[in-house]
């Protein structure tokens, strides 16, 4: 999607570099992300591969710079949970309410909407007021919070789940060994 100086687009390998320095900051300087080790380019690629090979992941590009990134994952990998996705939401550090991703979210919910998702769960952790607004902004409600679920950067962490339901729920078939909606992503 096209729109003035910006496009919103599908992910390409060679994103990988500025999407791992996006992603980075986040691990380095905040609990918004409760992973400890910073990624490689190599590794932040590989979990491209990996998201990609079901769902959807965009990516925000203004006058050829990525400056944000959405993709939709498992929830969790027992097949009953097909129609429910992980929401993940980076927007370069500098560029915050910008509404970058809030165009983000908007694409990305359009494309679960086509894969057949009823619900979109995000975990945001408690210290990331900003995000918990902004899902709050895009019609998520909050579900629970789980105090102390996580230790970073030298203290308690808590995380709160949100969800969207996207679409009436739908009985989805699931005896085949994976959902039709659940066919690669082109």
């Amino acid at each position: 999607m096209r729109k003035g100086d910006y496009m919103i687009r599908r992910v390409k390998n060679e994103d990988a570099k500025r999407l791992v320095e996006i992603y980075n900051y986040y691990i380095r300087e905040t609990e918004a992300t409760l992973e400890l080790k910073e990624l490689t380019e190599k590794e932040y690629l590989e979990r491209i591969h990996q998201v990609t090979s079901f769902y959807p992941w965009l990516v925000y590009e203004e006058k050829g710079v990525i400056y944000g990134f959405a993709y939709l994952d498992k929830f969790n990998t027992r097949k009953a949970y097909a129609t429910t996705a992980d929401l993940s939401i980076y927007v370069d550090h500098t560029l915050k309410r910008k509404g970058i991703g809030k165009r983000l979210y908007q694409e990305i919910e359009k494309l679960g909407l086509s894969l057949g998702l009823c619900k979109i769960i995000s975990l945001v952790t408690t210290s990331n007021r900003t995000s918990i607004s902004f899902h709050k902004a895009m019609g998520f409600t909050k579900l629970c919070l789980i105090k102390n679920a996580a230790y970073k950067h030298g203290k308690w962490v808590g995380v709160t789940f949100l969800e969207k339901n996207v679409q009436s729920i739908v009985t989805p078939s699931l005896n085949k060994d994976e959902p039709s909606y659940r066919n690669k992503v082109e």
